[in-house]
């Protein structure tokens, strides 16, 4: 019965990390070859990054420049110190990406390996 117990921790482990894992995908569309498809996918992340960074307050100006960074200990003592949006655009960035992909035709489909 030890042995038994000893192993439950490690099945434990086993089955979080295959809940963990993921499908990979990419993006499919009927009419399009990879070299269009690559090419579409770059011109979406580049719209997408720009779109992330105007949504996110340290493109406007901060006064005094240390102001808005995390680092202000000068601030007013009943506000806190804010970390701009900047530092977590990453999640709006790939949501535009999804969108734009989506609005050009194409569809996430998982990738399917060829047999060996």
């Amino acid at each position: 019965m030890i042995r038994v117990a000893s192993r439950a921790p490690l099945l434990s482990l086993l089955l979080l990390l295959s809940a963990c894992t993921t499908t990979p995908t990419e993006w499919v569309r009927s009419d399009t070859g990879a070299v269009q498809r690559d090419g579409d996918y770059k011109d979406c992340r580049n719209i997408a990054w720009k779109q992330a960074l105007d949504e996110s307050s340290s493109t406007r100006p901060l006064y005094p420049p240390w102001t808005g960074t995390g680092f202000n200990s000068f601030g007013a003592p009943w506000r806190e110190p804010r970390t701009p949006s900047y530092f977590d655009r990453g999640p709006r960035e790939a949501e535009f990406t999804d969108y734009c992909m989506r609005e050009r035709g194409y569809r996430l489909q998982a990738v399917v390996s060829s047999p060996r």
